[in-house]
C-alpha cells in the first residue's frame, strides 16, 4: 500500500497537461494553473487523498442549497487554504533543494517531497514527526558537542 501511495505521490505533480493556454472552466484556482486538465486536477486531488488519508468533504465545503453536493470553488473551510499553503511551500522547497539538481538529484534517494512524505496517510503528522527534534542533535551534533 505504501509503495502505491508513493508512486502515486511522485507522479502527482510533475507535470499539468494544459486544456489550453486562454480558456479555464475552474473557479477558484489560486495556486494550481487555470490551465490545468481535468484529468490532472482529479489525479492531483485523488492523490492529496490519498497522501492525507481523507475524503473531497475535508477541504470543500457542502453546496448551501444541497448538503449532499460539494462547492469546490467555495473557500469555506480553512483546510482549504491550509492545502494552498502546503502545497506552495512543497512547490518552494522542491524547486529551491531538489529540481536545480536534476537530473542528478541529491541527495539520490530523493528526487522531490510530496504530501506523503510527511503526511504518510495522516491530516497532521505531528504524531509521526514528534520525534524529529530528538534525532536531530544525533544525526547533526552542534560543533561544541564536538569540541568536548
Amino acid at each position: 500500500m505504501m509503495g502505491v501511495l508513493i508512486f502515486l505521490t511522485t507522479n502527482s505533480t510533475k507535470t499539468y497537461h494544459p486544456i489550453s493556454e486562454t480558456q479555464s472552466d475552474w473557479k477558484n484556482l489560486k495556486v494550481l494553473p487555470q490551465n490545468i486538465s481535468k484529468d490532472s486536477l482529479m489525479f492531483l486531488m485523488k492523490t492529496f487523498n490519498a497522501s492525507l488519508g481523507v475524503d473531497c468533504n475535508h477541504c470543500h465545503a457542502s453546496q448551501k442549497d444541497n448538503p449532499q453536493k460539494l462547492d469546490f470553488p467555495s473557500d469555506a473551510k480553512m483546510t482549504k487554504e491550509i492545502a494552498r499553503g502546503m502545497l506552495m511551500m512543497t512547490n518552494d522547497i522542491n524547486s529551491k533543494y531538489f529540481l536545480p539538481h536534476r537530473p542528478d538529484p541529491k541527495p539520490k534517494n530523493l528526487v522531490a517531497v510530496y504530501c506523503v512524505t510527511c503526511h504518510r496517510g495522516n491530516t497532521n503528522p505531528e504524531e509521526y514527526l514528534q520525534d524529529v527534534s530528538k534525532m536531530i542533535p544525533r544525526l547533526m551534533p552542534t560543533k561544541e558537542k564536538n569540541e568536548k
